[in-house]
């Protein structure tokens, strides 16, 4: 995007554009004030830029939904509804609770718990799952329960839905959502036994 004869605030947000390791590692996001007071061709520009980069970081979405058009947001729902998980959970969590988009919402917060990592979208995921609990996503966090790369965060969850743990993540009962990853599978089982029972649902559901 070039910033030649361009005004102050389109240079501030074109250097915001640009992000090292230090600015990604810390989660830095754009400029959005200085996005917020481009006007014109300016605007029109910086949109354009954004949503050729919309299926790249979470920082162009909120890019886009800063700028608020009409164009801008379509964007950002594309992202909801395609093909990667990482950006489809960052659509998500930006765009906010939509009945209109609940779908899509729900579509995107079971398959985060289904296949990402820790560091690649199942916060999103976990987080999202906290403030959306649908059958759908209930059911996806015992079979997330079950895989020692989400076990015991989705264990966390699960217990807090259910009215047995303070706070999504309850450090005071942390001891036995370990116990959903022991090196013991059978520690592995009877904790997870545990988990369903204390939420009144069968374990022989999910026989993993």
């Amino acid at each position: 995007m070039a910033g030649g004869g361009k005004s102050a605030a389109y240079q501030r947000f074109l250097a915001s554009t640009n992000i090292d390791y230090e600015r990604w590692h810390d989660g830095v996001p754009y400029d959005l004030d200085a996005l917020r007071e481009l006007t014109g061709a300016e605007r029109d520009a910086a949109e354009a830029w954004l949503v050729a980069h919309a299926d790249r970081d979470w920082r162009d979405l909120e890019g886009l939904l800063a700028l608020g058009t009409v164009r801008a947001r379509a964007a950002v729902v594309g992202q909801l509804r395609g093909r990667s998980l990482e950006m489809r959970l960052s659509a998500a969590r930006l765009l906010g609770p939509d009945p209109a988009l609940a779908a899509d919402r729900e579509a995107a917060i079971v398959a985060g718990l289904g296949e990402t990592a820790f560091g690649g979208g199942l916060k999103d995921a976990l987080d999202l799952a906290v403030a959306e609990p649908t059958p759908a996503v209930i059911d996806a966090l015992f079979r997330a329960a079950l895989r020692t790369d989400s076990a015991v965060h989705a264990g966390a969850a699960l217990a807090f839905l259910h009215g047995h743990a303070k706070e999504p993540f309850d450090m005071a009962r942390r001891p036995f959502f370990l116990k959903l990853v022991d090196g013991d599978g059978g520690v592995r089982r009877a904790a997870f036994e545990a988990l369903c029972r204390e939420c009144g649902v069968d374990p022989g559901r999910y026989p993993g």
